[in-house]
């Protein structure tokens, strides 16, 4: 299927531009049932400045979802946390910066996707941080009752 972008003149009807091909950012939006109006099925974003717009409040949205989680995570007790959660974690962040590596990156600036990165990889040391040290307290609690057992 082509892509192009058509620009007439209000007053004449005339094709002032015409571009074929074009590169876009497309999504596909969620649909209100209330407003049963206009079913619309993806939708295609040509002007660059929107397309930043519209990732970085994307991207802002899944982040401060995921920092939320980790903060709750990382400044828990060491009694109560559970290291299947924290690698589930890992997990998370390694999903959204693949998301920003495979999909985003075409349509960003190279500062952006430098900052989201950046962003993504501090999550991660954090959390690997946090996961070294439940690791280390098992491995100490462990050889505590090995020692007590004889």
């Amino acid at each position: 299927m082509s892509s192009y972008l058509i620009k007439k003149d209000h007053n004449t009807g005339e094709i002032i531009y015409m571009e074929y091909d074009l590169e876009g950012y497309k999504f596909h939006p969620k649909n209100n049932n209330e407003q049963p109006y206009i079913n619309v099925k993806s939708v295609t974003i040509y002007k660059p400045e929107m397309i930043d717009y519209l990732l970085k409040r994307k991207f802002q949205k899944k982040f401060d979802k995921l920092s939320q989680i980790i903060l709750k995570f990382l400044y828990q007790d060491d009694d109560e946390s559970d290291t299947g959660d924290l690698e589930i974690l890992l997990d998370e962040i390694a999903r959204l910066k693949s998301i920003v590596e495979l999909k985003y990156k075409k349509y960003l600036k190279i500062e952006e996707y430098r900052e989201y990165i950046s962003k993504l990889s501090f999550l991660d040391s954090q959390v690997r941080q946090k996961l070294a040290i439940l690791n280390n307290l098992e491995e100490l609690n462990y050889q505590v009752e090995k020692g007590r057992s004889r």
